[in-house]
């Protein structure tokens, strides 16, 4: 049931107060060759920006850790700090960027609109047996992306943005056997109706592509990320100045 009165909740005190800080950075499909659209990223893109990231040091971090430092100021993540995600699903982040990852060692989130798990639309979207696989590694969280990944969730009505959110929430929780406590927004737009409409369906955190530190975030629906196809430089640099202490 929703809850009567949604709240957008704050970023703790002591976590907006750190110096060295968080930088949440997202790209989207990883392909082998030509790129279908300018937001792909290309497996050899995506291993010179993961050695960059090593020279820079930065030290990436699961996306449940840091919800627990931004809720309750406990446990900071350490200098460098950055939560690597991955939307829309596509099957080359499971083919092409997983690997690569692993070999890092480096944990990582995947945003999923549920409607289009193993789907193949103008992409091929990756299966819930392969979501499932990516999570028992301990290095992965799957984020509900919406149910049908709308191009603009402000533009919807109260009751479609309900849907949106609660019906991907259920099935998440029904393929995942667990609690869904974190949702992206598609294409990163967002507003305080939109934030609240995450909150009321028992969402924890909201994922937008609002540039800037975790810690900097106006609440807890509303996470910076760096799209690293328009910032990846700044968001490099962000990382850098973390790494040295901020």
């Amino acid at each position: 049931m929703p809850s009567r009165s949604p709240t957008l909740v704050p970023v703790h005190p002591d976590a907006r107060r750190r110096r060295a800080k968080t930088a949440v950075l997202v790209w989207h499909d990883v392909v082998p060759g030509a790129k279908q659209v300018w937001f792909d990223t290309t497996v050899d893109e995506l291993r010179a920006q993961f050695r960059a990231l090593q020279a820079a040091g930065a030290r990436p971090v699961l996306l449940d850790d840091l919800y627990a430092f931004l809720a309750t100021g406990k446990n900071p993540p350490p200098p460098g700090a950055c939560v690597l995600c991955f939307d829309d699903n596509t099957s080359g982040i499971v083919e092409y960027a997983a690997p690569l990852l692993g070999e890092l060692g480096w944990p990582f989130a995947v945003s999923a609109h549920t409607k289009y798990v193993g789907v193949t639309t103008g992409k091929g979207h990756n299966t819930w047996d392969q979501l499932r696989e990516l999570e028992s590694t301990g290095r992965v969280r799957v984020v509900s992306q919406t149910h049908t990944h709308p191009p603009d969730l402000r533009t919807l009505s109260d009751a479609a943005l309900r849907r949106e959110m609660w019906e991907a929430k259920i099935r998440m929780e029904e393929e995942l056997g667990r609690a869904a406590r974190f949702v992206t927004y598609p294409s990163g737009k967002w507003d305080r109706r939109v934030a609240l409409a995450a909150a009321e369906a028992g969402y924890k955190l909201g994922l937008t592509e609002d540039r800037g530190y975790a810690e900097d975030s106006p609440h807890l629906q509303a996470l910076n990320r760096f799209s690293t196809h328009r910032r990846w430089r700044e968001a490099l640099a962000a990382i850098a100045r973390s790494a040295k202490g901020g």
